[in-house]
């Protein structure tokens, strides 16, 4: 019978983001592996040493079931025989091992169904040299990968011998730790909770406002720095501050994008281990996801305070990692709903110890690599990580090109490195105002009006409400009691239809901010209809009520009001957890047209709604008899 269990909050955030992706562009969360094999080996051998760690970790037999109630689930399946292709490495005119490589490692992985491990043997004459393997990322993390690589290792180096070699047993698998995760109290998780609630709210509203640009589609730049001094300069600052090289580089980080983005306090995700505050530091699964991050540099501190502060930020991470990565989705979507403007955290910062391979140079490289054109389908505004070799570091920065050129790229980067390079003389402490001076970026656009956390364009404001096919013109002001939008309109439109319109136009106009009232009269100068766009609206149309009901049923909802569809889908009660599902009731029903990343945002659900196309048998059809 087959062991299951809810998803592991760790494995919710790469779950959620799979499906997320389009199809044919996912293989940015697919990690490869390659191992020579010894002399000895056979093929059979290779098929037993293989099953053996199939059988001995769940995760690489798990599937991951989408429609199960009341939450999606992992299931672990029978072992069984781990499927071994074959390529030889002669020119015979079939498939390469490169190219079978790489169609191991592009394709989908089916997650409801499929194992996430592939694996390719490589011959030559026969006998099998290179064993291939291709991972989704959803089952194990970097330290999982890092203690099934070191198995791998081992178990390939008894093969000579013809016995199975030793390993240590496993006494929690993930399945365990997602039963532990749901029996735990609710007062087990309040101060975890608390800590990032606080943290979602004081969320700068857009880091990069200043820098975003809208007509580039999904183009994207990716460059490399590779430094083989950074890697000493790191640690020795590191070493003199007594903080971890982490804590050196988020700070590097925070100084050089403030400069860059133009704002005194930044935000982004930096990817964070649930392992310790988990208490099940062992169990192999994916234990890691972004965690939102801010360092406020307002009061224009010296280095050595970046540091100090870093430090302490990544201390508060790591001691409050254990929680559901779906709950601060939903508190920041919640969150972007309050303030009438999407919270954007879309610029991830990751650290990756590759140690022992070496970097393989002896001298500073910038490489500029080929566009990440599947990453640029991932929603992500940019992409820093920070790879430590056994003799050196590389800096790899992907980034969409509506928030940076390529040559800003390469800037970024070199400003960053300048900034590590000048810190290493203990003498040195620049302040972030003289540090992001000398790192010479481009200026930014203007600054936008702060409004408590937001940060409001009120030129994008009334270009988003004038984008509206009732609204003739708007005039939008900034005033004592808040954002103020007139409206003269050619057609009937209430507050609410102009407030959940701007909701979902600011994410696609950079700094728009949904009014805080709006004043609507009609060109000829009649009766002027006047509120805040929070009450609710009287009309209903079939695709309102087939999302109401979709939301309800899947979240076990009593009732979804739909003539209350301004709110944002978790406002209204849905689980970011159970949003594929409620594709998958639309899709039931007969509706298509709304995206995962956008139900789980802080657009209206009316917004969805009129983004919902009426399908019977796979071709759109008329609503007006729904």
């Amino acid at each position: 019978m087959s062991r299951t269990a809810d998803l592991c909050w760790g494995q919710r955030y790469h779950w959620l983001r799979y499906q997320s992706v389009p199809p044919g562009a996912r293989h940015d969360a697919h990690i490869t592996g390659s191992y020579p094999l010894p002399d000895g080996t056979t093929l059979d051998r290779l098929r037993t040493m293989l099953d053996y760690l199939v059988r001995r970790h769940e995760a690489l037999r798990t599937v991951y079931d989408a429609d199960a109630r009341p939450w999606p689930q992992q299931r672990v399946l029978p072992p069984a025989p781990l499927p071994l292709s074959t390529v030889t490495t002669e020119r015979d005119g079939t498939e390469t091992p490169a190219e079978a490589l790489r169609m191991l490692t592009v394709t989908d992985f089916d997650l409801g169904s499929e194992w996430p491990i592939r694996a390719c043997a490589a011959t030559t004459g026969g006998v099998p040299v290179t064993l291939h393997v291709v991972f989704n990322h959803l089952a194990f993390d970097d330290v999982g990968l890092a203690t099934l690589r070191s198995e791998v290792e081992t178990l390939l180096a008894a093969i000579p011998d013809g016995g199975p070699a030793a390993l240590d047993g496993m006494p929690y698998q993930p399945v365990d730790l997602a039963r532990h995760e749901s029996a735990l109290p609710a007062s087990a998780t309040v101060p975890a909770s608390t800590h990032w609630q606080a943290e979602v709210a004081a969320l700068p509203t857009d880091t990069l406002v200043r820098r975003r640009r809208t007509g580039t589609g999904h183009e994207a730049h990716s460059v490399s720095l590779t430094s083989p001094a950074l890697l000493g300069i790191a640690r020795d600052i590191a070493d003199r501050a007594h903080v971890w090289p982490s804590a050196v580089h988020l700070a590097a980080y925070a100084v050089t994008l403030a400069g860059y983005a133009g704002v005194p306090r930044v935000a982004h995700r930096m990817y964070t281990s649930q392992r310790q505050a988990s208490g099940h530091a062992s169990v192999m699964t994916c234990m890691s996801y972004p965690t939102p991050m801010v360092v406020d540099l307002s009061d224009d501190p010296p280095f050595s305070e970046v540091l100090r502060r870093a430090s302490a930020r990544v201390d508060d991470s790591l001691r409050h990692a254990h929680v559901p990565y779906d709950e601060v989705v939903e508190s920041m979507a919640c969150e972007g709903e309050r303030r009438g403007q999407p919270v954007r955290l879309e610029s991830e910062l990751n650290f990756l110890n590759l140690a022992p391979r070496p970097c393989g140079t002896r001298r500073d490289r910038v490489t500029r690599n080929a566009p990440p054109r599947d990453w640029a389908l991932s929603g992500s505004d940019t992409y820093l990580r920070v790879y430590e070799w056994s003799d050196g570091i590389t800096l790899m920065l992907q980034a969409m090109a509506s928030v940076f050129d390529a040559d800003a790229v390469e800037a970024f980067l070199r400003g960053y490195a300048q900034l590590l390079h000048t810190h290493h003389d203990a003498a040195a402490d620049q302040r972030v105002g003289e540090a992001t001076a000398a790192m010479g970026f481009a200026p930014p656009g203007p600054e936008p009006v702060e409004l408590g956390h937001a940060a409001v364009d009120v030129r994008a404001t009334t270009a988003a409400l004038a984008e509206h096919a009732a609204v003739h013109d708007a005039a939008v002001r900034v005033t004592d009691h808040g954002l103020v939008a007139d409206v003269r309109a050619d057609g009937p439109v209430t507050p609410a239809d102009l407030r959940a319109h701007v909701l979902d136009a600011a994410h696609r106009y950079p700094g728009a901010c949904s009014p805080d009232r709006f004043r609507i009269g009609p060109v000829d100068g009649g009766g002027r209809l006047e509120g805040d766009g929070r009450h609710r609206r009287d009309a209903v149309t079939p695709a309102e009520r087939a999302l109401a009901d979709a939301v309800a049923d899947v979240n076990g909802l009593d009732r979804v009001d739909p003539v209350d569809m301004g709110r944002s889908y978790p406002s209204a009660g849905g689980r970011v957890l159970r949003a594929p599902g409620v594709l998958a009731a639309l899709d039931e029903l007969g509706w298509a047209g709304v995206r995962l990343d956008e139900l789980t945002s802080a657009r209206p659900l009316s917004t969805l709604a009129s983004r919902l196309t009426r399908v019977r048998g796979g071709v759109p059809c008329s609503t007006s008899n729904a």
